[in-house]
């Protein structure tokens, strides 16, 4: 990753750029060796200033010189010179005097880049990030800074510019509508304009390539409604009607395909929609949007233009910045999706037809026949298809190898693929829009018709993407059983004849796959309800029973909860019956219902995906209460945040039900999960019970280069126990990767993998030496939860109420330097003030409500903050939660006493000044360095998050509380004498490391760092 970070770091460091030198510090920050070597002038006429190179990655390298009032043309001008003498390179020019910068690359068509030094645009920032170093060769960087240069460009643009239009859509249409309705009716008819513009590049509408703005003039020119006398007329009576049963108005359109696949049909929501959406959104949409880009159907990049497979993006498009947080919802690149898809059907393989690992890796990328046959009924789920990145990537890759090279029967293998073997669900109706959309594009882009009568009408996708939650049973916390098979095979003969029906028989057919879903759910439901009512009879003649001494038992507490629980239960699954019964369609989606066929055999046999990453403190308190309830892994104990698991811990539990016995679960995920406390629980039951194929810690990997700051593990899983002596791989498909046995990883501690001496070395330390853990407890710093009141106070605050904050930023090495003052209004004892004395509570007076609001605060006066005991503590050791590498120091003195650690740091008290002195010496040493950071949560910019679950465990040999040499070191460290090599004398000695440990251990450090990058 950049060490310059995000947006705002790159904008900063632009804004330090003032000469062509400077350029090299702007390069290191993206990962790039900084170089100041003279070459000879490329361009055809001499210069006034020399080009320079600024930096290298490897033998790529940047050009840099100083430019005139068009850095951009002139960066394009010598990458281009480049490029014709065979030279690959990047090449930035500076305009100092404009503030302007020209970046260009020498690689095909040579795309480049203008940046604004002091405002740059946020694409133009993004761009700028995805410029950085990666550990491959020359051509493949300059490949992939040719892709950040050109079409990303223009996908950003119409990313930005379609979440724009969208905005402005939703917010005019009619106030009736809920805001969430208005939008999602905004999409439909966006989405709608946007494929049809593709099927416009196809020739498709009347063989015109500009046919819907020539027809959106006429349509203006006459005075008429957009909405209504254009769209309504083009979507419901001609794309979706035959040719033979379309109107005299329809048919004046011309030569348009017939398309069907639902896009096309009255949505619920436009039949609640009274009026037009008004003609001036339309012509913004039309302005705006459509005609500002260049739509083409062939997908890769370099055309310039808007291709079917950039629209994953679309989906963080037209999500709002706060939705994408609050649903944990990010695009997946192409390349892990694809990975990740192949490490899946590989383990599927392996377990099919019997080959070893690599040898089902080797015959899938080579596209072996026999490959395409045992793939031919697989099925596969994606629980929380997002943008359906996953899903299009499995139909890729199952086409690629039915077709064998034959293109020409592409299209035709695409749709018997969607009628077989691909199930998505997402919670969010727009999720299940796009996916829709990128399947379809994908089914159309290769269909070889020429004229707008041969084409063949879209799948129906709607009874196979379903929205719906794939976390929660619609009757309460109860998992419905499976419905007999017997009762299924009608379902799934159903099911495929409608994906391509169309009419008359569409309609029939959705009846029939209504009716037989009711029929599954009933068969499950009744089945559920004698489950329920037996567990009401056995509490019962518990109840009348005796006891052990012969005395009547009746209903104690236990036997009076589990009692209520299943009547509880039982009226749900009657309250779902009659809900059938009346509506004769599920009011739900439910997996054993909708997918009765599926589960009918066990299960899918793939589950895969990239589920939402969502911390418990980001889900409201009801769905947090449903999932402790519902996921065992949920609610399990552990040190550290044992009470803030992730949603995506739940999503790889759930996906182990939805799996059959012996099928995949292939699943990204945060890769805190390896090493959370709370996930402790969770990693045991997967090393005992399931056959792990892959565990891969992909941060800092250049395929895993999210548009967002996320740490993604790859979990490859068979559902079926472990063979003895099985290896678990860490790295994907197509690297060397090493192994680790599987037995290992049992037990439920961290996964961190290393090389295997080092794992033995630091195995042995913890196993010799008492935890820190065990001697000091570690806490978080104070948290005022309103930090723009209390830090930094009004200047009319009493000086006796302000202490020093301690951020985890000012923490270095035995000292630390605070900069910012605290509002600390509490009494020597330790309790909040009763009353603020004048300059106080004037700075509050207007915000006591607030404060009496913070999601901790419990009573007692409202200016109370949280967790101050430990911050407050006579002696304590510190350190920054957050770092590049663990620092820590003691606060022992009379001063130390007026500082106060805040919540970006870890407190742990100590009972004397020499101990606190002592144990921040330890933390710096080097060696405990290296241990606390092999289990460290990775973090932004390089950082790792040294909480208390990394540190608890780092071993304190009983030596160390009164080592003499240890606390002097301490006590000149505080002086600012240099003493790491003396403390890591001391620390090697305690610990018993010889020479090859530290060697070890220091090696330990620069791989992961390596890693990171």
């Amino acid at each position: 990753m950049p060490a310059l970070g995000g947006p705002a770091a790159l904008a900063a460091a632009l804004s330090r750029v003032d000469s062509v030198e400077s350029l090299a510090g702007l390069l290191a920050g993206l990962g790039y060796q900084p170089l100041h070597d003279v070459v000879p002038d490329l361009l055809p006429r001499p210069r006034p200033e020399p080009i320079l190179t600024v930096a290298q990655a490897g033998t790529f390298p940047w050009f840099a010189l100083a430019g005139g009032p068009a850095p951009e043309r002139l960066a394009r001008r010598l990458a281009r010179r480049l490029a014709a003498r065979g030279r690959l390179g990047g090449v930035l020019v500076l305009d100092s005097a404009r503030r302007q910068l020209g970046v260009a690359v020498a690689f095909g068509p040579g795309p480049s880049l203008a940046l604004d030094l002091d405002r740059p645009a946020a694409e133009a920032l993004a761009q700028l990030g995805r410029l950085a170093a990666a550990e491959v060769g020359a051509l493949a960087q300059a490949a992939r800074i040719a892709d950040a240069l050109s079409a990303e460009a223009v996908g950003h643009r119409f990313f930005h510019q379609f979440r724009r239009t969208l905005d402005r859509m939703s917010e005019g249409l009619p106030t009736a509508l809920r805001g969430e309705d208005r939008r999602n009716l905004a999409l439909l008819q966006l989405t709608r304009v946007l494929f049809l513009y593709f099927i416009q590049a196809k020739g498709w509408l009347d063989g015109r390539d500009r046919f819907l703005p020539e027809a959106l003039d006429h349509c203006l020119a006459r005075g008429r409604r957009v909405h209504r006398d254009l769209l309504r007329p083009l979507f419901f009576g001609t794309l979706n009607r035959p040719v033979d049963q379309r109107g005299r108005e329809p048919r004046a359109f011309g030569a348009v395909p017939f398309l069907n696949g639902g896009l096309f049909e009255p949505h619920p929501l436009e039949r609640t929609l009274r009026g037009d959406i008004p003609n001036e959104l339309w012509r913004d949409a039309f302005d705006g949007l459509f005609e500002r880009f260049h739509f083409v159907v062939a997908e890769g990049r370099g055309s310039g233009g808007i291709a079917p497979d950039m629209l994953g993006r679309v989906f963080e498009g037209v999500m709002a910045p706060d939705t994408r947080r609050a649903t944990g919802t990010y695009y997946t690149p192409a390349a892990l999706v694809d990975g990740m898809l192949r490490a899946a059907l590989a383990a599927h393989l392996t377990a099919r037809l019997g080959w070893p690992l690599p040898e089902a890796e080797r015959r899938l990328a080579a596209g072996d026949p026999s490959v395409a046959c045992a793939l031919a009924n697989v099925t596969i789920l994606d629980p929380a298809a997002g943008s359906g990145a996953f899903l299009l990537g499995a139909l890729e890759q199952l086409s690629r190898l039915a077709c064998r090279g034959r293109g020409n029967v592409l299209s035709r293998h695409r749709r018997r693929i969607l009628q077989r073997n691909l199930f998505g669900v997402d919670r969010s109706a727009a999720a299940v829009r796009l996916t829709e959309l990128r399947l379809w594009l994908a089914v159309v882009a290769h269909d070889p018709a020429d004229r707008p009568e041969a084409v063949e009408p879209l799948p129906n996708l709607d009874c196979l993407i379903r929205q719906g939650d794939s976390l929660f049973d619609p009757v309460g916390g109860m998992m419905l059983p499976s419905p007999d098979p017997a009762v299924t095979r009608a379902l799934v003969t159903v099911r495929r004849q409608l994906v391509t029906a169309t009419g008359a028989r569409k309609r029939n057919l959705v009846r029939q796959l209504r009716t037989a879903e009711c029929q599954a759910a009933e068969i499950s439901l009744a089945a559920a309800e004698r489950q329920v009512d037996a567990g009401i009879e056995e509490c019962l003649a518990l109840a009348r029973g005796v006891d052990l001494f012969g005395q009547p038992r009746g209903l104690d507490q236990a036997l009076h909860d589990r009692l209520a629980t299943a009547r509880r239960d039982r009226r749900a699954v009657r309250a779902a019956r009659r809900a059938i019964d009346r509506e004769r369609e599920l009011p739900w989606f439910h997996y054993q219902s909708h997918f009765a066929d599926v589960f009918a055999g066990g299960g899918f046999d793939l589950v895969v995906g990239n589920p939402p990453w969502l911390r418990a403190e980001q889900l409201a308190a009801g769905v947090r209460r449903q999932l402790t309830g519902r996921y065992r892994w949920w609610r399990s104990s552990g040190p550290g945040y044992r009470h803030r698991p992730d949603l995506a811990l739940a999503f790889v539990e759930r996906s182990l039900e939805l799996v059959r016995p012996g099928g995949v679960v292939a699943l990204l995920v945060p890769a805190k999960l390896a090493t959370a406390g709370y996930a402790g629980l969770a990693r045991h039951d997967l090393a005992a019970s399931t056959s792990l194929l892959r565990v891969a810690d992909l941060t800092g990997r250049p395929e895993a280069t999210f548009e967002a700051t996320v740490y993604p593990l790859a979990l490859v899983v068979r559902r079926e126990a472990p063979a003895a002596g099985h290896r678990v791989e860490t790295t994907l498909p197509g690297s060397d990767g090493a192994t680790v046995p599987q037995a290992s990883l049992r037990g439920g501690g961290p996964w961190v993998w290393s090389r295997p001496r080092a794992v033995r070395l630091i195995e042995r330390l913890r196993r010799e030496h008492p935890a820190f853990g065990e001697r000091l407890a570690c806490h978080l710093g104070v948290k005022t939860g309103a930090n723009d009141l209390f830090l930094d106070p009004l200047d009319g605050v009493e000086p006796a109420l302000l202490r020093w904050a301690v951020r985890g930023r000012d923490v270095r090495p035995f000292r630390a330097e605070p900069c910012r003052r605290l509002l600390w209004p509490y009494q020597a004892d330790g309790t909040p003030l009763p009353r603020l004395p004048p300059g106080a509570a004037g700075h509050l007076a207007g915000h006591l409500s607030r404060l009496r609001a913070r999601a901790d605060y419990a009573g007692g006066p409202p200016w109370t903050l949280y967790r101050t005991s430990a911050a407050t503590a006579r002696y304590r050791i510190v350190w920054a939660d957050l770092a590049r590498r663990l620092t820590a120091c003691a606060l022992t003195d009379d001063g130390d006493t007026q500082r106060i650690p805040l919540n970006t740091c870890y407190v742990a008290a100590a009972e004397t000044a020499d101990e606190a002195e002592r144990m921040a010496a330890w933390l710096n040493c080097t060696w405990l360095r290296s241990l606390v950071r092999h289990g460290a949560v990775p973090a932004a910019g390089g950082c790792f998050r040294f909480n208390a679950a990394a540190v608890r465990r780092a071993p304190v040999p009983n030596g160390v509380r009164g080592d003499a040499a240890l606390l002097a070191a301490a006590q000149a460290g505080r002086a600012g004498e240099p003493v790491q090599e003396s403390i890591d004398d001391i620390a090697a000695r305690h610990l018993g490391l010889s020479p090859a440990d530290r060697q070890e251990l220091a090696g330990l450090v620069a791989e992961r760092t390596a890693h990171r990058r």
